[in-house]
């Protein structure tokens, strides 16, 4: 899967040519259905992708939704396992240090926390880190939403 690709999908609604076409390329044949936030895996389980209704993200977002489809494509998380390019550089066996010499510092409240929030460009990148910072877990991405900019101060 084309994570640079599906990182350019991020705020499209599930009507979304490009987008569906993305996801039948990719072995995924359902879309979200019902009334609260959804996750479709792929089937090795190594990526999934959380959709929020569009009246919501349309609420939570800075930037308007791609279609007018009942759901729009939120987040992603990329999980360890996963062996294609990961965007921005990083890669699950790097340590704090280094993922700060490619995304920054952390914008977390808590730097001790081993979950910790990067911004990167008009990007959030949420790293879930292994025990004593050795490695990274799971790496989720999305667009920078109102909540960041008012409670972490970013633009």
């Amino acid at each position: 899967m084309n994570i640079e690709k599906l990182l350019s999908l991020l705020g499209h609604t599930s009507t979304s040519d490009s987008f569906k076409y993305f996801l039948l390329e990719n072995g995924i044949n359902k879309l979200p259905k019902g009334d609260f936030t959804t996750r479709i895996r792929t089937k090795d389980k190594l990526i999934s992708m959380e959709f929020d209704p569009t009246d919501s993200y349309k609420e939570k977002y800075l930037s308007q939704p791609i279609g007018d489809g009942g759901f729009t494509f939120e987040s992603f998380d990329i999980n360890k396992g996963f062996e294609e390019e990961i965007p921005f550089k990083l890669d699950f066996a790097m340590d704090k240090n280094q993922v700060e010499e490619k995304l920054g510092k952390s914008v977390s409240k808590n730097k001790e926390d081993l979950v910790q929030i990067y911004q990167k460009e008009t990007y959030i990148v949420i790293l879930f880190y292994k025990n004593k910072w050795k490695g990274i877990e799971t790496i989720r991405i999305r667009k920078m939403n109102k909540f960041d900019e008012n409670n972490l101060s970013l633009k």
